[in-house]
């Protein structure tokens, strides 16, 4: 047993369990595609591709506002005109790395610049964000029994206002924020439309009747199909993808308007 080491499990893995148990009540449907981004990102200062990717996810979404419902108690269903994106940053909570949510609000009127700034920001500085100020709440929640933690996130998404006041009305997840290497990733469903922003691989392919190494991001795409349907979704993956290989949203001057 000199091998084995023995701790407490952090309070904060139960917030991940309880998460995961609300969200297999939603009926989610999931793709994965690939979308060529050799010119963005030769276009792109590095440290920018993750702005990058959000801001043509924020468009995407404003374009077909439906993506982003919300179906209340009442059994209406409500779209946002803004789109504020849920964006896991990882911070260490009392020894234990744990990832919190932070909000970038109104993300589609927003430029990639203004977008990295926030977020290279608060994970320098965690504070900055108003959801590490809700650890007191999170360590309340934890003193109701299971079924009820689990019944009041599920809950959560039958209140639009709330669940965009706490966790924004999108959900994307950037793999490549704690990792590298290609790959896609399916993530707890916790917004009716979540992305998982997954790693970039390079393949020869003929292109322009050479053959070239590209550059490919993958890219997951889940969506609650209660409230969402499958033409609204293509929509918004067919411009997403556009956005992506056409560069909108690059800062000026150089902004590109078809693949180089």
């Amino acid at each position: 047993m000199r091998d084995t080491q023995v701790r407490r499990v952090p309070w904060v893995r139960q917030l991940v369990i309880d998460t995961g148990r609300a969200a297999q009540r939603r009926h989610a449907i999931h793709g994965l595609f690939e979308v060529d981004v050799t010119s963005a990102r030769a276009a792109l200062r590095p440290h920018l591709f993750t702005a990058f990717v959000i801001r043509c996810i924020a468009t995407a979404v404003a374009e077909e506002p439906s993506v982003q419902a919300y179906r209340d108690f009442r059994g209406r269903q409500i779209a946002f005109d803004e789109v504020d994106i849920g964006l896991p940053v990882e911070v260490d909570v009392e020894g234990t790395p744990f990832a919190f949510t932070h909000v970038l609000r109104d993300a589609a009127r927003r430029t990639v610049e203004e977008l990295h700034q926030e977020i290279h920001a608060v994970k320098s500085d965690p504070s900055l964000s108003p959801s590490v100020h809700r650890a007191t709440w999170a360590h309340a929640y934890l003193l109701l029994p299971g079924f009820i933690r689990v019944g009041l996130l599920g809950g959560l998404h039958r209140m639009p206002h709330r669940q965009r006041a706490l966790a924004g009305t999108v959900g994307v997840t950037a793999v490549g924020m704690f990792g590298a290497g290609a790959g896609w990733g399916i993530a707890f469903q916790l917004h009716t439309l979540s992305l998982v922003i997954g790693g970039i691989a390079k393949r020869p392919i003929l292109f322009q009747g050479r053959l070239v190494e590209r550059e490919f991001l993958q890219l997951t795409v889940s969506a609650d199909h209660d409230i969402v349907d499958g033409a609204p979704a293509a929509r918004f993956v067919g411009r997403l993808r556009e956005l992506l290989v056409t560069g909108d949203g690059i800062p000026s001057p150089v902004v590109m308007r078809r693949p180089a």
